[in-house]
């Protein structure tokens, strides 16, 4: 093609057609800039291409990783309202008379003191923003709400950090001032802290005496009773404030993902 074009120019240069010889210069320049053209096109279609693929993988382990973070905040929800119920339980608990009674307040207490922390899994969206891949999510709603979601998370940390302190300060320290289960002279117990092993009511029951007493003080504690104050409310500000924010941020996300992914069938 190239040795065409050449002949007909130097037949052109010969017959001093010097009009026509610019015009089909000018159009020579013109195809071959075209060409240019249409190479780079078909370049940037591959490497959108490429891209897109990796992008659409993201978007999967993106929505793999939210759809779990979805069924735990849901849990965390429930595990956390139960924290709130047995908090307002146990601020009006008056009997202690019965094995049953210390037992049911012991099983309140430990349903108000076990920590929970819901950690995203979030091990899709580090990558992306480490590497700086986050560049490859190209639909703006996604990478926003990604972002919102991250800081909701940093904002829910903060404000759990701040209740483990009030648990240390008002549910531990004045509950572990108190109350002992273990007996010091009884060889089982001692060996049940080395083994990890003793059921809780054998435990309650073989020391059903010293628990009600000791259950009694904790009761009249002014510190444990605002603690367990500051867990029914604070309980509630985290629900509220965070787990149902981040519930409907996380499902937000994972339709619209669902949209996007959907794009490119």
């Amino acid at each position: 093609m190239i040795k065409i074009f050449r002949n007909i120019r130097k037949k052109l240069a010969a017959e001093n057609k010097a009009a026509s010889y610019l015009r089909y210069a000018i159009g020579e320049i013109i195809l071959v800039v075209i060409g240019i053209l249409i190479a780079l096109q078909i370049n940037n279609w591959n490497e959108n291409r490429k891209e897109r693929l990796i992008e659409i993988k993201y978007l999967n382990n993106l929505k793999h990783d939210l759809q779990n973070d979805s069924t735990d905040l849901a849990e965390f929800k429930s595990i956390r309202l139960g924290q709130t119920t047995a908090a307002k339980e146990l601020l009006t608990y008056a009997k202690l008379n019965q094995l049953d009674d210390v037992y049911k307040l012991d099983s309140l207490y430990v349903a108000v003191a076990m920590w929970y922390e819901f950690v995203p899994n979030n091990n899709t969206f580090e990558e992306l923003r480490s590497s700086g891949n986050l560049r490859l999510i190209k639909n703006d709603s996604i990478k926003s709400l990604l972002l919102d979601l991250n800081k909701e998370n940093e904002q829910l940390v903060s404000t759990r950090n701040h209740m483990r302190r009030e648990y240390e300060q008002y549910l531990y320290d004045p509950k572990a001032k108190q109350i002992s289960f273990l007996d010091v002279n009884d060889p089982d117990e001692i060996d049940s802290v080395i083994d990890w092993y003793y059921p809780r009511r054998q435990s309650v029951s073989k020391n059903v005496t010293k628990l009600q007493k000791a259950f009694r003080t904790l009761l009249k504690d002014a510190a444990f009773i605002n603690g367990l104050s500051l867990t029914a409310g604070n309980t509630r500000w985290i629900i509220e404030d965070h787990y149902e924010t981040m519930f409907d941020q996380t499902n937000k996300l994972i339709n619209l993902i669902d949209l996007d992914l959907k794009t490119s069938e």
